[in-house]
């Protein structure tokens, strides 16, 4: 990702130029020091986030301005379905305007001047506080730390927590961000075999027992991207072996809004050693950079103090109209739309796939596909974006040098319109129903 990264980089600061010729893999890889297979691995990813394109016989060349004019986020002649985030829907914009209109008519403004207490102001908290009790993890506002965001949260806990060398378990398939944090704080993730509900009690039991585990990472709700749901009864399992052997317990909960009926919090069963984190993100508008973070109420400054490091305090306006949002309703109402629109798009892959095994949940935002035949997920999306439509590879979620499932993430929610959505799929499955072609290495 460091390749693809600093290509990226060099687009969008004018050091590559469109049209510019990227070097032949071989000889980039000879320069750098690495393996063919890195450097074509960053290539494909750089193509995959539109900043170059590949082509048979000529080589890899920055793509031209004319294509990279971004609508919806997404570069144009695209249908993006890479992104894991709600959907788009009309109601909002006024919602959002309204809530944006009525904190501007507050005569003080509390939200834009202040820059203390670090955990938040108290009536966000307080606010916090509702929102958390009716997703199941009651909590006193005073140990509520408001963050900017899940991303925000996960790592907050996490340098609480662990040390450089330390080790951190996790679903053998799990979020990117927490790969990403594992190279950041210098701890070591170890997966954890996984089946249908997630996180074996067996597999968690028999790392445990080794006694070197320091923390528990997961999501049990709609894991990112094999969209598991986790039991209550697995939960009391797995925090059961958690408490036995002293582990804390770090829960990304970042979905569940979106589930009706979800099961409780995993941290509800273990609240002595646990580190709740959810965010609104994902259940109502992704600017909306909002994060609720509990932990034991022993080690609340620890995160008060990582909060104070990393950005002084969340930002207090967004925490604001996070919490008119709930204070009013108007979140409830929100949230219930999300799931209604993202019903309704998991029905449309469903129709378009149903020759094909996929795993989903009727609210969810993602489709995890798995490939038929001879397709692997490199050459699937690299095809699928020839064709216009930009998916997921496995890739990001895997955990150290374990082996890459034949299976690509879809998310529904990223395209704008039900449209959109469905002339994609039409293109993917016209690509499954086939056989990939040959593929030829630049190099």
């Amino acid at each position: 990702m460091a390749l693809a990264n600093a290509i990226a980089d060099a687009v969008e600061s004018g050091d590559l130029t469109p049209g510019e010729r990227l070097p032949a893999r071989r000889d980039l890889a000879h320069a750098l020091k690495v393996s063919v297979n890195t450097v074509s691995s960053a290539y494909q990813e750089a193509e995959r986030r539109g900043y170059v394109q590949g082509e048979v016989g000529r080589g890899t060349f920055v793509r031209r301005r004319t294509e990279e004019t971004f609508t919806y986020g997404h570069p144009a002649g695209l249908i993006d379905l890479s992104i894991c985030r709600p959907a788009v829907i009309p109601d909002q914009m006024t919602a959002i305007r309204d809530v944006i209109r009525a904190a501007a008519e507050e005569p003080d403004l509390a939200s834009m001047l202040a820059c203390r207490p670090i955990i938040g102001l108290t009536e966000h908290r307080i606010s916090a506080s509702r929102w958390l009790y009716r997703l199941g993890m009651p909590a006193d506002p005073n140990d509520i730390v408001i963050t900017n965001g899940c991303s925000h949260g996960m790592f907050v806990a996490l340098s609480a927590v662990v040390e450089p060398e330390d080790t951190v378990v996790t679903d053998s398939l799990t979020d990117h961000g927490i790969i990403a944090l594992s190279s950041l704080l210098k701890f070591n993730l170890k997966p954890l075999a996984t089946d249908d509900e997630g996180i074996t009690p067996e597999a968690f039991a028999a790392a445990a027992a080794k006694g070197s585990v320091k923390a528990l990472v997961t999501t049990p709700t709609l894991n990112n991207p094999s969209c598991t749901i986790m039991s209550a009864e697995r939960r009391e399992q797995i925090a059961a072996i958690a408490a036995e052997h002293d582990i804390a317990i770090i829960e990304d909960d970042v979905f569940s809004p979106l589930v009706e009926d979800s099961p409780p919090p995993l941290s509800s069963f273990n609240p002595d050693n646990s580190y709740y984190v959810t965010s609104l993100t994902k259940c109502t508008v992704p600017g909306l950079r909002v994060g609720y973070l509990v932990g034991p109420s022993r080690n609340t400054q620890r995160l008060v103090a990582r909060v104070r490091t990393t950005s002084w305090m969340a930002t207090p306006l967004a925490a604001d109209l996070a919490s008119r949002w709930i204070d009013d309703g108007t979140i409830d109402e929100i949230v219930a739309g999300q799931r209604r629109e993202l019903a309704a798009r998991q029905a449309i892959a469903a129709s378009y796939l149903e020759d094909f095994e996929t795993k989903s949940h009727p609210a969810g935002p993602n489709v995890w596909l798995m490939l038929p035949g001879e397709w692997r997920a490199e050459g699937f999306v690299r095809h699928a974006f020839q064709r216009g439509v930009v998916i997921t590879p496995p890739e990001p979620f895997i955990v150290g040098r374990s082996a890459a499932p034949h299976a690509v993430r879809l998310s529904v929610g990223s395209v704008e319109t039900r449209a959109d959505l469905e002339q994609a799929l039409e293109i993917l499955r016209e690509d499954l129903s086939q056989r990939p072609e040959p593929a030829f290495m630049d190099v």
